[in-house]
């Protein structure tokens, strides 16, 4: 048997019922919102890509294989933007799975060169068209002109060095 839903708590003799909490300084706070846009990007991924065993860091390997294939993991991982002992697990599900080949490097046998095995260019092609559709759901809830005004702001943002803005609190 389902409970019943809780209901709101009432106000009891001489308790004020509240207001909504000031959330002013907050919403000036950019960590805030890409935390939140980073949490619904998460859970439309996973809702789009369930059943795929490919997360977003799977996804992003992928695509710079496609592109790139022969490169070193370092290469790899500079180009997600993860560090290098990061990227070890991912990787190695995507070999587990045979949607990537590890092999030694032409230019250098004892560097390990990646690439996309033929069932992962398969399943590459399938991964696209999910991600193609999320992205052109984010288009028209945002407007297309938005869309790609939001993506060139956070290219910006995550490229400036915001870090000499920083001062540290002591």
């Amino acid at each position: 048997m389902k409970s019943p839903a809780a209901k709101p708590r009432s106000a009891s003799r001489g308790e004020r019922t509240r207001s909504p909490l000031d959330t002013a300084e907050l919403d000036a706070a950019v960590g805030f919102w890409l935390r939140l846009a980073q949490l619904q990007d998460l859970r439309a991924f996973g809702e789009r890509f369930a059943g795929t065993g490919v997360n977003q860091l799977g996804y992003a390997i992928l695509l710079v294989l496609e592109a790139n294939p022969g490169c070193r993991p370092a290469e790899l991982a500079e180009a997600v933007r993860v560090r290098q002992p990061n990227l070890v697990e991912p990787l190695e599900i995507l070999v587990a799975r045979g949607l990537v080949l590890r092999a030694p490097d032409p230019r250098d046998r004892r560097a390990q060169a990646l690439s996309l095995t033929a069932e992962g260019a398969v399943a590459l092609v399938k991964l696209k068209a999910a991600h193609a559709g999320l992205i052109e759901g984010y288009r028209v809830a945002l407007g297309r002109a938005d869309y790609e005004r939001l993506i060139g702001l956070l290219r910006r943002f995550t490229r400036a060095r915001t870090d000499k803005a920083v001062k540290r609190i002591t």
